[in-house]
This record gives C-alpha cells, sequence and structure tokens, in this order.
C-alpha cells in the first residue's frame, strides 16, 4: 500500500554529511521559514534519525520523500544521498506528475514542475527521457539490476534512490546490486566498497531483503 500524502507538505533534499556550518544554518533558517507558512518540513539533519543504519536513514528519507506533496533541493554536485534522494523524487513525480519539485540553489529560485526536473536531468545526467526508460524497464522486474561503477558514481546512486523508492512502493521488488568485488577505485587507489556509507547500505539492505523474502 502506497504510503498517504501529506498536503502542504516539503521533504528538503540536500548535503548532510558534507554541508558546512553555513549551509546548515541557511537550510534551518529555510525550513523556518515554511513552517512559519504552515508548511510541515523534513530537513534529513534535523529530522531524520541520523544515528540509524545506513538502511535505516535511506527507508526514512524515501518514505519522507515520497509522502511529501513538494520537495525542495539545494542541489550539491558532490553530494552522494542527495543524488540518491533525486532518483526517489524521479519515481515520485514520474507516478504522480502533480507533485512539485522546487530548485533552491541550482540555477533558479522559482517553483520548478516536472518540466524543469526534465532539464536537470538533461543537463546533469545525459537525459530525461534515457532515465524515463531506465525506470520504465525497473517498474517491469521483480528484482532490479544495480552496476555498481565508481566512474559513474551519481548516476549510479540515482539508480539506487530509483530502485529503493520501488521497492518501497511495491514491496514484492528487490535490488540485485552487482559489484567488481567489493572494490572500487577513488583517486588512483582501491578501497573496499563496504567501508563506504553506501557499500554499507548496500549490505545492510540485502541482508535485510534476505529477511524479508525468505
Amino acid at each position: 500500500m502506497e504510503p498517504k500524502t501529506e498536503k502542504k507538505s516539503v521533504f528538503i533534499i540536500c548535503s548532510v554529511r558534507k554541508a558546512d556550518d553555513a549551509t546548515r544554518k541557511e537550510l534551518v533558517a529555510y525550513k523556518q521559514k515554511l513552517e512559519s507558512q504552515g508548511y510541515k518540513v523534513h530537513l534529513p539533519h534535523l529530522d531524520t534519525n541520523q544515528s540509524g543504519s545506513g538502511h535505516e536513514i535511506c527507508v526514512q528519507n524515501t518514505t519522507a520523500n515520497i509522502t511529501a506533496a513538494e520537495t525542495h533541493v539545494f542541489y550539491d554536485e558532490k553530494s552522494e544521498g542527495s543524488h540518491f534522494d533525486i532518483g526517489v523524487k524521479f519515481v515520485d513525480i514520474y507516478l504522480h506528475p502533480e507533485r512539485l519539485f522546487h530548485v533552491i540553489t541550482y540555477s533558479t529560485d522559482d517553483p520548478l514542475n516536472i518540466l524543469h526536473l526534465q532539464r536537470i536531468f538533461d543537463e546533469k545526467f545525459q537525459g530525461y527521457g534515457a532515465w524515463s526508460k531506465k525506470l520504465e524497464e525497473m517498474i517491469k522486474k521483480d528484482v532490479i539490476p544495480i552496476e555498481y561503477r565508481p566512474k559513474r558514481m551519481y548516476a549510479t546512486h540515482i539508480e539506487l534512490g530509483m530502485a529503493f523508492a520501488l521497492c518501497t512502493l511495491f514491496p514484492e521488488k528487490r535490488i540485485n546490486v552487482i559489484y567488481n568485488g567489493g572494490i572500487m577505485e577513488e583517486n588512483g587507489q582501491y578501497i573496499i566498497l563496504f567501508e563506504r556509507s553506501f557499500g554499507t547500505m548496500i549490505m545492510e539492505w540485502e541482508e535485510h531483503q534476505a529477511k524479508t523474502h525468505s
């Protein structure tokens, strides 16, 4: 059953781990401004339990994201979690075109809709049409394959967000993450994928799926 959407509610996509103090103050001030206008606002670094596991954090953010009537993004191209959340919202707006998507920091502060979300994918991620086709293929599959490719890290995070949203909406679906022996290359050196936050989340997600579908 799909989670119920709350009227006059906002989920904020933003960097959490990499946000500096000035950015956090800006985000809190923005949250307070919306709340003064009667909105219920979910700001991840305040309203998501950051002490939870990676999987638990993704569940909290995904649920808040797909139940919000509006999503506002402070876009940070270096934020892995933001790309995951954008992938979640891509699914939500694809299924619910009436939902609003506002870009607060990117190139405009005007209210945006799906056409402007399309512009972001066209400019940043090689085309909205290609991603729509990818989503349509994901929707058809009970087991969604995701290939974790280090050189396409942020695109992979978008794919994971899309898959995670679909598994939230359709619990019978599963994610199968394919990775290169548990290692990835970064700055010329190899590091263990599972030491990264998203690598840990993948392991936790696999354990969750094993329990859910056993």
